[in-house]
């Protein structure tokens, strides 16, 4: 069963309006979709306009052409009210008020369905507890935001986002600031939230590896280039990642479904063996300029030996040999040899 288009543009330009005479177009011709249940993260390099089209697509800044619609309707024709039901928006911003609690914060997304004097009713405030339970705050309520972490925060605000009851929720980099475990929490809670509260949820990020991993579309954004979106595979595939992200000695693997750094390779070295050691030895090996084979040759050689200890077995051209421990003892052997 097709799930419902919760947003879509249509030959969108976006950008800025310096004044009534003149407009400044970042990027036009912008034609993408967001399902009911769908995870999408919009990647590009810093300066992409990334912010300036998630705004765009908010409502916080009017477009230069096109047709965007939310839950089936034109974006200019909702009132501001009625477009608080219907999309919620998480910023990058860190919010710090002084004895301000997590249902304080939360509640606050319950402003577009409370009365003239903003009262809670007693069915809000159940919402509200539920929100904090569902990003995963149980018996934070009444804690003091400025007592709390960078990424439980974040959760508070996403919370706030949930209980506004939208089916559409937009995000601009709202890990930026998070150290990795925090990030990676949080883009998880957003893919479980779109899977099992059925929203769609667009993610505004510079987190490659964390959108390859766990996103259901990804919307690749540069400057100069056409809006391409799809999903993660078929992206790399199409090689897309390497032309929206590659810089002179920034390749992307399309193996491996990450970046690594081009290098001088000093000279080549067979690598016999497998598993978790031989990959990390591998790594560590290209990270110090080496050219790993598997191939024979007039070249040295390494064995992981797994029975031996977890040993790394060194054998040189000369017909010397080294049993090291660590991978660390075998680089400063390979450099005294």
């Amino acid at each position: 069963m097709d799930k419902a288009i919760l947003l879509q543009s249509d030959d969108l330009a976006v950008g800025y309006h310096r004044n009534t005479a003149k407009e400044l177009v970042l990027h036009k011709n912008i034609n993408v979709q967001l399902h009911q249940g769908e995870f999408a993260c919009l990647l590009g390099p810093n300066g992409a306009g990334k912010s300036t089209l998630i705004k765009t697509l908010s409502g916080f800044i009017p477009k230069i052409k096109g047709t965007i619609k939310v839950d089936g309707r034109e974006l200019h024709s909702y009132k501001r009210n009625q477009l608080a039901k219907v999309v919620s928006v998480v910023l990058t911003e860190r919010l710090l008020v002084s004895n301000m609690t997590v249902f304080d914060l939360v509640a606050l997304g319950r402003t577009p369905y409370t009365d003239f004097f903003g009262t809670v009713s007693k069915k809000d405030k159940l919402k509200v507890l539920q929100a904090i339970d569902d990003v995963g705050l149980h018996g934070f309520a009444n804690r003091q935001l400025v007592c709390m972490s960078d990424g439980e925060r974040q959760k508070a605000m996403i919370a706030k986002a949930l209980v506004q009851d939208t089916s559409l929720i937009i995000l601009d980099e709202p890990t930026a600031f998070l150290d990795l475990p925090s990030k990676i929490e949080i883009v998880q809670l957003l893919k479980k939230l779109a899977r099992e509260k059925n929203k769609g949820i667009l993610l505004s990020t510079h987190d490659l590896d964390l959108a390859l991993q766990l996103a259901d579309k990804i919307w690749l954004l540069a400057q100069g280039r056409q809006l391409e979106d799809g999903i993660p595979e078929d992206l790399v595939l199409a090689d897309g990642f390497r032309r929206f992200f590659e810089k002179e000695g920034i390749l992307f693997d399309n193996e491996r479904g990450a970046f690594k750094v081009e290098q001088e390779q000093l000279k080549t070295i067979r690598v016999v063996g497998k598993g978790i050691e031989y990959k990390w030895l591998s790594h560590a090996l290209n990270r110090k300029g080496y050219q790993t084979t598997e191939a024979e040759g007039d070249y040295p050689h390494i064995e992981v030996d797994k029975t031996n200890n977890k040993a790394y077995i060194l054998h040189q051209t000369d017909g010397s040999m080294h049993a090291l421990r660590t991978i660390e003892d075998l680089l400063q052997q390979i450099t005294l040899d």
